[in-house]
């Protein structure tokens, strides 16, 4: 087999969980965009490694966004986004950090991810073609499980949500039903409450200063990013495959 030959895949739902986190890590490697940018990869990795991100990964990030930007995030996000102290980053420093947070955090848990959807990967007779439904390349949805993709949207529209700000304090209340969906419940029974209520969150939520859209940020890596996780291990225990199109339910309970 040449190099760049690639086995034709008989259980595409690895091979495409395998591709998802291959392309989430070569834009890491690159360095991200911006800070937001940093949440939003961090929420996608979250779904590709169905949940299996160490816990740390998350409390970690959030001290890098309290206060004065952390070298982790510095290192994490292109020379052009680096602010205060870290605008002095060297970028072969901040290229080898990368690397170890991929290598410690997000390649441990694409195994233990892989080893999750393993026994559930459905095995076809024949090797997909390009016309194929379970051609790996075609696959829309994660790992394709279509009731994960939709736990997706779902984080990405309540994510996007909160780091742009809400108008006024009853916006809170309605973002509060995609919390609940985007988390898949794993929510305390009166988060929104305590959200709604606390002054100064609202003032955070719905301010219009940099400082108010910083402080959305940890509001995110702190609150939602951790609940995302739990939520997607919970229902990555349920999903069921389906090939390019359609969902169904499966009784089996998590393994953990």
């Amino acid at each position: 087999m040449a190099d760049g030959d690639v086995p034709k895949p008989y259980r595409p739902a690895l091979v495409t969980l395998t591709e998802d986190v291959r392309e989430l890590t070569t834009e890491l490697q690159n360095g991200l965009s911006s800070e937001q940018r940093v949440l939003t990869w961090l929420q996608e990795m979250t779904i590709r490694t169905l949940g299996r991100l160490d816990q740390r990964v998350y409390s970690d990030m959030t001290r890098q966004f309290r206060g004065s930007q952390g070298v982790l995030l510095a290192a994490l996000v292109i020379p052009s986004k680096r602010r205060g102290k870290m605008t002095g980053l060297d970028e072969e420093t901040a290229r080898q950090l990368r690397e170890r947070f991929l290598a410690h955090y997000v390649h441990p848990a694409h195994r233990d991810a892989f080893r999750r959807l393993r026994g559930d990967a459905t095995e076809y007779i024949d090797a997909a073609d390009d016309e194929d439904a379970h051609e790996a390349t075609r696959q829309q949805f994660v790992a394709m499980r279509p009731a994960i993709s939709e736990l997706e949207q779902w984080q990405q529209r309540a994510l996007d949500s909160l780091l742009d700000g809400f108008d006024e304090r009853s916006e809170v209340l309605d973002w509060g039903h995609d919390v609940l969906l985007a988390t898949h419940g794993e929510l305390d029974r009166e988060w929104i409450t305590r959200v709604y209520r606390e002054e100064s969150t609202i003032e955070i939520l719905t301010g219009t200063t940099e400082t108010d859209a910083q402080a959305r940020r940890l509001f995110a890596a702190h609150y939602l990013l951790p609940t995302f996780r739990s939520g997607v291990r919970v229902l990555s225990g349920r999903a069921k495959e389906s090939p390019d199109v359609g969902q169904a339910d499966d009784t089996a309970p998590p393994d953990w």
